[in-house]
């Protein structure tokens, strides 16, 4: 690889992010590396640069230009930016798309448009709502989603300590009826931006506007062994299992584990670690429990800042929760109930909780939809993708922000988004130039147990850098949490 670097013109230099010099040049020799690989011993071009997350791959140019930032590191991407260095033979930004405005579209208005929307998670459900109370009865919406319910996803961590049965945070997407949207339930087979077509193994329907809000799909069968001793903490199934092995636990070990990044809702496995360890307190087992979480991250939720970091790691370690930043995760050994890193040691585990990988939904991929990142890169004011009339918000976006991090993957965000969409679709049928953009602000809770919480909230788009403010956790946060998710479910479902 380098070797073709060289013979086309370009310089390489590797860095090995908090390694010594040492084990840098023990890593060129085992690989045979014909450039040379210089030590960021206290990580502080991997903090500038990436994330805030191992693995990582990125490209920088002499002068200091990212050419490619591989923070959600999608190895087909950075093989695709690394070719096109080769075909370029010289240094030049890539991965623009994400950067840089969209060209602004004014058509005619339409008398009846066709708007089709996929997904009906946080952002497919209130863009369908919006985009219905905001047109007339002629323009037709309709929403496709796999599921027959929308789930509050954010509730499955109290449903997994008893605090929730399932019946309380999920209602039937049927009701969107009664609100004068279609709704068809399927999976989406084919998004064919030519003919402006969706098709699910059932119907197609034909779009004038089409707003993708598929969410990050799950993958737990990317890591071998997760099925057989995992407990997967992003979905209902697996939020009852770990429910009931609770109920069940009586002492030993329990691990919150992050494979790989990037996951949707940043707080939750942190949230899961406090909520287990007041499970355990309330049932008498603290003394006989150790609880342990994994994660590649240098710190919790690294986007949000060192503010919030440096307070929810003092809460950890309050509650002696037994905290492993920058864990470079290798495999699970499910005979041996072990977690193991890359170095080679491992943590044997009674009970593990696992954040599975996550990825863009396999149809996407086929759509012309997916940047080199390997998610849907759109304007960050306006959500529109490159292709006319089509737009997309929530998790399955990828938002580069001004300090070249990406934007979390959060419920608060794909509502925000989506009603910036409406506006940008109703100013453009009703013939105007929008005058609306998402400015890039978002909140979320930090349940900690104890009837407590945190908040943390603050502009995202802000340069240099976010600019988030944690405030204080008390009850108050924890019933503005539970009133949240009450009015969530009564208003979009």
């Amino acid at each position: 690889m380098f070797d073709r670097f060289r013979s086309s013109g370009l310089e390489v230099v590797c860095v090995g992010a908090f390694e010594t010099a040492e084990s840098c040049e023990a890593w060129r020799q085992r690989f045979g590396l014909g450039c040379p690989v210089v030590p960021d011993e206290d990580g502080t071009l991997f903090r500038r640069l990436t994330n805030g997350w191992v693995p990582c791959n990125i490209l920088v140019a002499p002068d200091g230009t990212v050419l490619f930032a591989e923070n959600e590191f999608d190895e087909t991407g950075y093989v695709a930016a690394i070719a096109a260095l080769y075909e370029r033979a010289a240094p030049s930004p890539l991965d623009r798309q994400a950067d840089q405005p969209a060209v602004e579209r004014h058509v005619p208005s339409r008398a009846a448009a066709r708007i089709v929307v996929l997904g009906g998670g946080t952002g497919g459900l209130v863009t369908a709502r919006e985009l219905r109370r905001r047109l007339g009865r002629e323009h037709h919406v309709v929403l496709i989603d796999r599921s027959p319910v929308h789930l509050f996803a954010p509730s499955l961590l109290w449903l997994m300590v008893g605090r929730r049965e399932p019946r309380q945070i999920q209602r039937p997407l049927t009701r969107l009826a009664a609100h004068g949207i279609e709704f068809h339930q399927g999976d989406v087979s084919e998004i064919d931006l030519d003919a402006r077509v969706v098709r699910t193994e059932s119907a197609a329907f034909a779009f004038d506007y089409l707003v993708v809000s598929l969410g990050a799909e799950l993958a737990p069968r990317d890591v071998p062994g997760f099925d057989e001793m995992a407990l997967n903490l992003y979905d209902l199934e697996g939020s009852s299992r770990i429910r009931a092995a609770l109920q069940s636990f009586r002492g030993g070990r329990i691990g919150v584990l992050i494979p790989s990044m990037p996951f949707k809702c940043p707080a939750a496995p942190y949230e899961a670690a406090f909520l287990i360890e007041a499970h355990c307190r309330e049932a008498g087992v603290r003394e006989k429990t150790e609880i342990h979480l994994f994660t590649p991250e240098h710190q919790p939720m690294p986007v949000a800042g060192s503010t919030v970091g440096d307070a929810v790691v003092e809460v950890l370690r309050g509650r002696g929760i037994q905290y492993h930043p920058l864990f470079t995760f290798e495999s699970l050994r499910p005979e041996r109930r072990e977690v193991v890193s890359s170095d080679g040691s491992a943590t044997q585990i009674d009970l593990l909780l696992g954040v599975p990988p996550h990825r863009a939904p396999d149809v996407l991929r086929a759509s012309g939809l997916l940047g080199v990142s390997g998610w849907i890169h759109v304007d960050a004011r306006t959500l529109r993708t490159a292709h006319e009339g089509v737009f997309a918000v929530g998790d399955v976006t990828s938002i580069r922000l001004p300090n070249g991090k990406t934007l979390p993957k959060a419920g608060v965000f794909a509502h925000a988004e989506a009603k910036i969409v409406v506006q940008q679709i109703v100013d453009e049928i009703q013939g105007r130039p929008s005058q609306k953009s998402f400015d890039g602000r978002g909140s979320c809770w930090i349940e900690l147990g104890d009837g407590k919480a945190g908040f943390a909230g603050g502009q995202f788009y802000a340069e240099p850098e976010p600019h988030v403010r944690m405030f204080r956790p008390g009850r108050m946060w924890h019933w503005g949490k539970v009133a949240f998710e009450q009015w969530w479910l009564r208003r979009w479902c």
